[in-house]
Order: C-alpha cells, then structure tokens, then sequence
C-alpha cells in the first residue's frame, strides 16, 4: 500500500505530558499534539539536520529525542544499512523497545507480517504505523499481538530512509498512544532531510582513512560458520571465530546480531537463495558475508562464509553515498580495474565522449581531479 491512510484516534494527557492509548479516553481528558506542535519539533529537528559532521547515529537519536514527547516515545531500535541491500551494517537501541532481538527477526523473516522493512523501503512513503495500516485493529498484526503490546506500547512505527541511492537507516519506534495521520505526516516530512543526513554521514564514514592492524593469524580468505536453527554455532573454523569477534554487538553474544540479519534471511527466505551483505569490523576492515541455508527449510542449519570485502565492493557502498548514478557507478568501478576510455566505451556501449562527460561527473562528486586520485579513494581496509 502506498502513502499514508486511515485515522485512529490517539489522544495526550497534560497532567504527565505523556501520551497515552484511546482506550484510556474515558478515564481522562486527553488531547492530540496541534499543528503548531509538530511544526515547532520539525524545525528543531531539520536544524539539528543542517549542522556539518552529524553521524547517523546521531542524526536518528535527534528525531527520537526532540520528538519523544510529541510522539509519546517509549523506545526504539534502528540500524544503519548497507544501501544496495537494506541489511543491517551497524545497530542502536534507546530507551525501551518491545521484545526481543531474537523475536524480531521471526516477525522479519520467518513470519512476515505487516510493515516488512523489506517492503516498505520499495513505498512511495516509506512510513508506516501498524495502527493506521490496520485501521485500529491492531491484533491483527501477529508482532504486535504476540511481542509489542504485552511489553506495554500501543504502537509501532517504522521508517525506511530510501532515496535513489540506497536505503541508508532501517528504524522502529515504539509508543505509548496510538499514531494518526497527522503523526505519519510529520515523521514522512522529516524523511527526505534526514535521509541526505544518513547518506553524507554513510559518506564520510566509508571514505574515512583507517588503517588497520595487521592480524597474522587471518590467512585473508574466506572462513565459515554453521550455525542451527537458533543461532548457535555448531562449527567454524579459526578465522571465521576470529571474525565473528570483530562484528559490532553491544549484546554478549557468539553470533552479533548483524550476522544473524542474514542467516535469518536465508534461512527463512522463501526463494531459498544465499543472503549478503557488507559490514564493517571493530579492527576496521571491511567483511562479506554470505549465509546460505543447508539441507531441508524445517533443519534450519545455515552456513555463513566471511571473508575480506573486495576493494570494489566496499567502494560501491561509499559513491552511492556520494551520490554517483548506476552508470558513474559502473565507469568508476571500470577506472580501477585499470580501462582505458575507449576499453570502458566499449565494455557499456557508449561513445568515448560519453564516457568523458561520466568522468567529468565523478571527479566532481567525489572531489578528485584525475583517475590516480580516484583510485586513491578506495577505503582503507577493504
């Protein structure tokens, strides 16, 4: 479904300036956010946005903490993510989100239900309340009926921060009210501003100079993991730990959270096909990871291979951040493999002066002047 519909009443109670469920309407007097509400936040948050350097961490923690009580806040979750897949690089929590990590991704994966980051990031509107999407019969989302509302929230809302060139932040918010339109309105008008903030910060963040240490144990090829069907590591060999202890988690865990997006995704796919992505270690390198399902669906055993990202790959990420199109994409990639203007001409069809004027284009997006210059830019670590 695409745009924003339907309305459920939500209302505020100004004696604890928190927000609260239409289900106590009765009890006590209760009001919405007006107009003027939601345009002073929205100018508060689109300043914060202009300031130079805001990481995307941060850019996401300002929405939630200007907003919090004109959306009645009560936690939320969020990734940062690789922009041609949408898969998780990096993730944050504040406040108190509903259920589990684990549980999540039963409701992601294994049984998709209503607002599938997935699906929403191919929205015109990539925004979505499961209030407003089940037009207030909230039960029959089984995640919310079976892990938000025994945690206590009255609402999910869900952000997908797409723009041309990738999707860039996956977020979740949870609420102490139900959402309405109005609601919708202001977190879409929000998007496009806070989206150019993820992407100059994915932007910096990918072409950042980082020299990692050199690790004489990892031979530099790929290493692998077999995981069950809960996530528990039935064998890897010495790299593939090695690895796995570098992923960033801020939970004690064997597998981090971003290795289990994947494995969760071949594992539950329906299409049966591998799963991957890109992230990026503690040490600073960069992996890829790929997860594949083994055997049957129902034995839900999943092989992970890591291995050092390719020079190549980890650049795509960093000039879709940029800002360079599909085919500056593919000249620039063709540039480091060392083609000449005419070769790259006549590997995509087009004339030797087209190939210029893409040229021309890169340098300018990237700030370089020549092709050594360009090569230069590839990320340290990778």
């Amino acid at each position: 479904m695409d745009g924003i519909v339907g309305r459920v009443p939500a209302t505020r109670n100004p004696r604890n300036s928190g927000i609260v469920g239409d289900r106590d309407a009765a009890r006590i007097d209760l009001v919405l956010p007006r107009a003027r509400d939601y345009k002073r936040v929205g100018r508060q948050i689109e300043v914060a946005f202009a300031r130079p350097g805001l990481g995307g961490d941060e850019a996401i923690e300002t929405i939630l903490h200007t907003s919090a009580d004109l959306l009645g806040i009560t936690g939320s979750c969020w990734h940062l993510t690789d922009p041609s897949s949408g898969l998780p690089i990096a993730s944050a929590m504040l406040g108190d989100p509903a259920g589990s990590f684990e549980e999540s991704l039963i409701y992601e994966f294994r049984r998709p239900d209503l607002n599938r980051f997935d699906e929403l990031r191919t929205r015109r509107l990539p925004v979505a309340a499961i209030s407003v999407e089940t037009a207030g019969e909230l039960d029959a989302s089984a995640r919310f009926r079976e892990m938000i509302e025994p945690c206590g929230p009255a609402d999910e809302l869900r952000v997908a921060f797409v723009d041309a060139f990738g999707m860039w932040a996956a977020l979740a918010i949870f609420t102490d009210r139900r959402m309405t339109t109005a609601d919708l309105k202001f977190v879409s008008d929000l998007v496009p501003h806070a989206t150019v903030a993820l992407r100059a910060a994915a932007a910096a963040r990918a072409l950042e100079v980082v020299c990692p240490l050199p690790d004489p144990g990892d031979h530099g090829g790929p290493s692998v993991v077999i995981l069950d069907r809960e996530d528990r590591i039935v064998a890897a060999d010495a790299d593939a730990r090695r690895r796995l202890s570098v992923v960033p988690d801020t939970r004690r865990v064997d597998v981090p959270g971003l290795i289990s997006f994947v494995a969760a995704q071949a594992r539950w796919g329906a299409d049966g096909r591998s799963s991957t992505a890109r992230m990026r270690g503690d040490d600073g390198r960069w992996l890829l990871v790929n997860a594949s399902r083994l055997d049957s669906r129902d034995a839900g055993d999943v092989a992970v291979v890591i291995q050092p990202a390719r020079a190549g790959s980890v650049l795509d990420g960093a000039l879709r951040a940029i800002g360079l199109s599909a085919r500056e994409r593919e000249v620039t990639s063709l540039v480091l493999q060392g083609h000449s203007a005419k070769a790259i001409a006549s590997e995509l069809v087009i004339s030797p002066w087209t190939v210029q004027d893409h040229l021309k284009a890169i340098y300018e997006k990237t700030g370089v002047r020549n092709r050594s210059e360009l090569v230069g830019l590839v990320p340290a670590g990778a």
